[in-house]
């Protein structure tokens, strides 16, 4: 079988890529602007271009005739989607419909995409099931809610869908070049601190959580990346209808707040992590956690602890910076 992976040039596409090809062709689809090719093995094809444009995707298809996709591109970054709407709109929005299109004409019937916790907006004391109503407070989130909704209209007798609710993805595999080094990340950012770069800065202390910092559900990139190949294994079985669109949250089930991961990152590394208060960042939910009931009985549960991520993605940092 052969895979599209959208945006597999990036941290956790390119996990999925190295993990995918050792069963099936993966061809790399990715415009590059956050995305590098020495994440990725030499022997998978990279294409670069833009989800949001249905031409580009035609040639893509009709070049590698592809037995599904895997849908990853996406801009993220929740403040930078409430100073900028209207990129995620075209982006996260446009890029969802001018993709569906092209798999249409080109017959391509199986579609895995990575949505986000974001849609929930703050879930409160209780984990978040798949079933409970999405209540985003930020654009990203809002994009992502209205992406779901023109997969699942598409969806039917010519498309069956999976959509993985991702909650907040850490660690690093062993290849090269395999960490987060986004700067809007939480977890380089208390590297960077660690390593003698600027302090890190706690983004609200009045949230209402134990602590008062946000809280959110972390898991390995490692487990992400087994549950995308999983998943092109539940797509290619025999699915009852009701089956052929169906929500998943990636998650582990447990609240960690920011001043629990730099305390986690502290006894992980040995060292002290500088860091001082600051205001919220704008968008932020205060507390957002995966009921994780579904993923278990697909076998999509994450397997590795929280340290565990922090310690694979702490040696991949050093390696490489």
């Amino acid at each position: 079988m052969t895979w599209i992976v959208t945006g597999g040039a990036g941290y956790i596409g390119a996990h999925v890529v190295h993990l995918l090809r050792e069963r099936h062709r993966v061809v790399v689809f990715d415009d590059l602007s956050g995305g590098r090719l020495d994440r990725l093995p030499e022997d998978v094809p990279v294409v670069k271009g833009s989800v949001t444009d249905e031409s580009e995707l035609a040639r893509l298809f009709d070049h590698y005739h592809p037995d599904g996709v895997i849908h990853l591109a996406a801009r993220k970054v929740a403040s930078e989607s409430v100073l900028d709407p209207g990129l995620y709109e075209q982006v996260n929005v446009g890029g969802v419909e001018r993709l569906l299109a092209a798999m249409r004409r080109a017959g391509i019937g199986k579609l895995l995409f990575a949505s986000s916790a974001a849609v929930y907006g703050d879930s409160g004391r209780r984990p978040v099931r798949e079933r409970r109503s999405r209540l985003p407070v930020n654009p990203y989130g809002r994009t992502k809610c209205e992406a779901e909704d023109l997969i699942a209209a598409a969806s039917g007798p010519g498309l069956r869908a999976l959509t993985f609710r991702q909650f907040n993805v850490v660690g690093a595999g062993p290849h090269p070049f395999a960490t987060d080094t986004s700067v809007s990340s939480l977890l380089p950012a208390i590297f960077q601190a660690v390593g003698g770069g600027p302090g890190l800065v706690v983004r609200g202390r009045d949230f209402g959580t134990r602590d008062g910092t946000a809280v959110r559900d972390y898991l390995h990139v490692a487990d992400v990346a087994r549950a995308y190949v999983r998943g092109v294994d539940h797509l290619s079985e025999r699915l009852p209808r009701a089956a052929r669109n169906q929500v998943v949250n990636l998650g582990s089930g447990a609240g960690t707040s920011v001043l629990d991961l730099v305390k986690l990152v502290s006894q992980v590394t040995g060292l002290d992590v500088p860091h001082r208060d600051g205001p919220a960042r704008p968008g932020d939910a205060a507390e957002v956690v995966a009921a994780v009931g579904r993923a278990r009985r697909l076998r999509l549960h994450p397997t590795r602890s929280l340290a565990e991520a922090v310690a694979s993605a702490w040696k991949s940092w050093q390696k490489h910076q």
